[in-house]
């Protein structure tokens, strides 16, 4: 049995929250009705995805029939039957409800496993370690402590976390973090994982870092305060920049500083501090870059500042959804 691939399935069920947005808005208009049933007759893929929206919408708790004035003339094998939307949590929708779960859960699962410390989203946690060093973890990231006797040594297996760390000159503190490898004796800096890269950035002191999978320490970078190093989790390829020092872990005062960022990265930092779940229905609009400050104390109108300079909107689909596009 093959599958479609994750970036792919993704990319349909941002196009089904689209759809679902002009549903909603033209619920009874014959031009919105044909272009949907056009874009989900495209594929198997394309109705699954339409489907699995609906099992999130229902999980919602948001039941209206916004899909029965558009289902009239679906053929029958294509038709959910009648009150599908409120029936999608029981019965045989439970196997592929648990499946469409997993999906988007399991390595989540897998890191709250493994982690001595784990946050939830927009929670932040102040972690004293036994050193007498302070770890504040942000919103949906986890950490495992490995301290032994000649090393102290954290893993940041998701997210961000700021790092004060106290003076220990018989053991050095190492944080372990997506690819990436720090030192330090005392310091304090901040450690940030994406699926694409590990960035560290000092706010005191020194730190030394390194891919994980370099060879020597030709491949060490040295950062004083302000620095910056963004590590690519696949090559070990490291870009230098540099940040005012008091914009480190800026994420703890509620602010996110961010320049020549794109709008999508930065809608994923903003998720984590917002309990809707957010989608941008427009690829091209994600990819618009910006630079800016925005407010992570209030996600929603973080989010209208942020795209409505490119004439995006955000639409609430309740408490639990929020869709980003240009219409």
């Amino acid at each position: 049995m093959t599958t479609e691939p994750r970036n792919n399935q993704s990319r349909l069920f941002d196009e089904a929250s689209d759809w679902l947005i002009r549903i909603r808005e033209s619920p009874h208009s014959a031009d919105t009705k044909a272009a949907f049933e056009a874009w989900r007759r495209t594929s198997t893929a394309h109705e699954q995805a339409w489907i699995d929206l609906c099992r999130l919408w229902s999980i919602s708790g948001n039941a209206e029939p916004f899909y029965r004035p558009l289902a009239s003339n679906k053929p029958k094998a294509m038709r959910p039957p009648v009150l599908s939307i409120a029936r999608f949590a029981t019965g045989l929708a439970i196997a592929s409800l648990t499946a469409f779960a997993v999906w988007f859960a399991a390595p989540s699962l897998m890191i709250r496993l493994t982690a001595d410390h784990a946050t939830a989203t927009a929670e932040i946690r102040t972690i004293p370690l036994e050193d007498g060093s302070m770890v504040q973890l942000a919103p949906d990231s986890a950490l495992r402590v490995e301290f032994h006797e000649d090393v102290r040594q954290v893993a940041l297996l998701r997210g961000e976390a700021f790092f004060d760390i106290a003076k220990d000159p018989n053991r050095k503190f190492r944080v372990v973090a997506g690819g990436a490898e720090v030192e330090v004796l005392g310091t304090a800096f901040d450690v940030h994982i994406t699926e694409a890269a590990t960035t560290v950035s000092v706010a005191r002191g020194s730190v030394s870092t390194k891919p994980t999978n370099a060879r020597s320490d030709v491949s060490q970078s040295i950062l004083a305060p302000g620095d910056a190093v963004s590590i690519d989790r696949r090559s070990g390829v490291t870009t230098r920049t540099l940040i005012a020092a008091d914009d480190v872990g800026a994420w703890r005062q509620g602010r996110l500083v961010v320049s020549n960022a794109t709008i999508e990265s930065v809608v994923n930092v903003i998720s984590h501090y917002d309990t809707a779940w957010i989608t941008i229905a427009d690829p091209s609009l994600g990819e618009q870059r910006v630079t800016g400050i925005y407010d992570l104390t209030s996600p929603k109108l973080a989010l209208g500042a942020l795209v409505d300079p490119f004439g995006g909107k955000v639409r609430n689909l309740g408490a639990a959804v929020r869709v980003i596009s240009r219409y």
